[in-house]
């Protein structure tokens, strides 16, 4: 195992990695070991594609700076500064987002900087993604209604519905922009160039950490190419089976790696 000072970089995906069997926060475990590595002065990223407010709220206890890859690489925070950021075309994005609301079968999801944008067909919906998800959300009529860039545009349909729906959006959107699988009921629209990858080698040239002093952790699409650029890349073993190709180790737990690196680091 690599030791924590030829480590200066590990970023973690949430959903079915970190936080596996749908749990709502990350363990008290995961908190200390992390806090553990910031002190150390390794830089420490959760990787998602969850909003940054979020993300701030859940790791608000570790003991130290964070820094926060959201959106799916679209937005990377830190010290509550923009330190990379990616935004549709205003025209693409609108169509975009009401090709979502006609279809019966999903919702939309739009991502600025600071809040989620909701246009529900359902009040369980915005339940959901206030109480569970724990998204800062903001009601509008209308895509046309939002001021800000949007950065992404997602959509949530049942797990039996997504495939199929992802079929049809696909010979919509033609190659304009990216549309990647990040669970089993969220699909998301990216401007082209964005991915967790592409937002790390960014970090990387801004911060002087090579790929080699990278680690990183993931189980879905929208982690490979994360885990296809850092120099040790660890796939959930309950992964989706359409990343069963990635060359990277297997790991049950984040926690059981991360608790090693730091032993065999002291």
């Amino acid at each position: 195992m690599m030791a924590t000072k030829q480590i200066k970089l590990i970023a973690t995906d949430l959903d079915g990695t970190l936080l596996q069997n749908y749990l709502p926060d990350c363990s008290q475990e995961a908190i200390a070991l992390i806090t553990q590595l910031v002190q150390q002065g390794v830089y420490v990223l959760p990787a998602s594609g969850r909003q940054y407010p979020n993300l701030r709220r859940m790791f608000a206890q570790v003991d130290g700076e964070l820094m926060y890859l959201c959106e799916n690489g679209a937005l990377v925070m830190y010290r509550d500064q923009v330190m990379l950021k990616r935004s549709f075309e205003r025209p693409l994005a609108l169509e975009l987002c009401h090709m979502v609301m006609d279809d019966p079968d999903c919702e939309v999801l739009i991502s600025g900087e600071r809040t989620s944008y909701l246009i529900p067909k359902s009040e369980e919906y915005v339940t959901y993604m206030r109480d569970h998800i724990k998204n800062d959300v903001t009601i509008v009529g209308a895509p046309e209604e939002i001021a800000e860039p949007i950065i992404k545009v997602s959509y949530y349909t049942q797990a039996e519905n997504r495939d199929r729906v992802t079929a049809f959006f696909e010979q919509q959107i033609d190659d304009r922009c990216l549309i990647v699988v990040s669970g089993n009921e969220w699909v998301d629209f990216a401007p082209k160039g964005t991915s967790k990858g592409a937002a790390l080698a960014a970090i990387g040239e801004q911060m002087g950490i090579a790929p080699e002093e990278m680690m990183a952790f993931g189980d879905n699409e929208n982690d490979r190419s994360m885990l296809e650029l850092v120099g040790h890349p660890y796939l959930m073993r309950h992964c989706n089976p359409s990343m069963e190709d990635v060359d990277a180790k297997r790991c049950d737990r984040v926690e059981d790696v991360l608790r090693e690196l730091l032993e065999h680091g002291i």
